[in-house]
């Protein structure tokens, strides 16, 4: 049974504050549970149900686990409705590689659905690592974890001052996605190189652009405004591989 402190510690971890101090965060639901369980992530504890425990068979962690009633399950995390687990997880501390490929840059991303969008975009394609600028919205908001879909467990995601990184790589071209740059099925790409996608109301922040290679859009045919920065990524990021 589920002590009161317990409760309070594991929903604490729903605050970004409580993550960092904890160095932990929250996993919820069936395959994000899975996912965790067989990653490198160090996996804390594990609550469940006893009809979840009996697929528990690929725990290659042999992380502590718990059976708990779908009553006790419902007073935690921040899912509606959760029938299954939900694992306290180490968070990673990861330095930031050398750039091969194609890596994502991320510039004040605030919208957790569509930063886990994004996640589970780069692991459709293969791109191991994504770029964020410190004001993005943390990677272990449990609605970040929630949207990717267990892709956040081979994607690495860092945090960073997006203008020291672009200095620090400055012979990597860089593609800025922004309503004025030219055609993507026009552009001529090689790789490495980095896309930058910009906040969903503001776009890119203007300095960042001291470092821009090519600004690239998508062709409107239609009359829509917009298009949600995780589409708009997974369009040019298939574009760009599928050349």
């Amino acid at each position: 049974m589920l002590s009161k402190a317990d409760i309070k510690f594991i929903n604490s971890l729903q605050n970004k504050k409580y993550r960092k101090i904890e160095h932990a965060f929250l996993v919820e639901g069936h395959k994000n549970v899975q996912e965790v369980l067989v990653s490198d992530y160090q996996v804390a504890r594990v609550l469940c149900t006893a009809s979840y425990f009996q697929e528990l068979n690929k725990n290659k962690q042999n992380a502590p686990i718990e059976i708990i009633t779908e009553k006790e399950l419902a007073q935690l995390g921040t899912l509606e409705t959760n029938h299954s687990a939900l694992a306290v997880v180490k968070t990673k501390e990861i330095q930031i590689p050398e750039i091969e490929g194609l890596t994502i840059a991320l510039d004040g991303i605030n919208d957790p659905g569509n930063l886990g969008t994004i996640i589970r975009i780069a692991d459709w394609y293969g791109i191991r690592n994504i770029v964020c600028s410190n004001d993005t919205v943390d990677v272990y908001n449990p609605k970040v974890i929630n949207a990717t879909k267990g892709s956040f467990t081979r994607v690495n995601t860092f945090y960073t001052d997006l203008e020291s990184y672009f200095q620090v790589n400055k012979n990597i071209p860089v593609l800025a996605a922004c309503m004025e740059g030219n055609s993507l099925y026009k552009l001529e790409q090689t790789f490495p190189c980095i896309l930058l996608m910009g906040n969903e109301a503001n776009g890119i922040n203007e300095i960042l652009f001291n470092y821009v290679t090519n600004k690239i859009s998508i062709p409107r045919i239609g009359a829509a405004e917009s298009l949600n920065v995780g589409v708009a990524t997974g369009i040019i990021v298939d574009r760009l591989l599928n050349v």
